[in-house]
């Protein structure tokens, strides 16, 4: 049996929809509040990083917000958010394959990083990662009465290991100007 990726890319969007209305503002800021057990500001105060899922938000939306606990109370004015990008089409997956078995990343058609504001793909706006991470930003930051800081959403896809050599990184450019 064909696995239809469009097909499976809409019901994932439907899952995600479905599960934040059954949640609602209550259920998403009962979430908010249990993500407080974390205080990973300092952290990205730091210089670190905070990585979390993008699963069921019943299951994981705790963790999901507190990634966003973090990011707002870190004091920083630009939030750069780096998600997976899904291969739901056939040709991204087999670009996917190729660079798995060895290939070379650069001479696949969507190597790079997509995101807003580039024009390396469209792909990202259709991906259900960084979904739930919106749901929650978008009440957290109206429940504080702020905007928050700039968030800057990018998704590297064949990265091949060395995300680095990625089309569209500053460290890419940054050691071809070195060469």
């Amino acid at each position: 049996m064909e696995l239809k990726r469009d097909e499976l890319q809409e019901a994932i969007w439907r899952l995600y929809t479905k599960e934040h209305e059954d949640l609602g503002e209550r259920g998403a800021l009962a979430q908010l509040e249990r993500a407080r057990e974390w205080d990973l500001a300092p952290t990205l105060s730091a210089g670190g990083v905070v990585v979390f899922p993008h699963a069921g938000v019943a299951d994981c939306g705790h963790q999901i917000a507190a990634a966003v606990h973090a990011a707002l109370d870190s004091g920083a004015d630009t939030v750069l958010v780096v998600s997976v990008l899904h291969a739901f089409t056939d040709e991204m997956e087999q670009a996917r394959r190729r660079v798995a078995a060895g290939g070379e990343p650069s001479a696949e058609r969507h190597w790079g990083i997509q995101g807003p504001g580039l024009n390396r793909g469209e792909e990202w706006r259709q991906d259900h990662a960084l979904f739930s991470w919106r749901f929650f930003w978008e009440i957290e930051t109206k429940r504080r009465g702020i905007s928050g800081p700039r968030v800057i959403e990018r998704y590297p896809y064949l990265a091949g290991g060395i995300p680095r050599r990625c089309r569209g990184s500053k460290s890419c450019r940054r050691s071809r100007a070195m060469r």
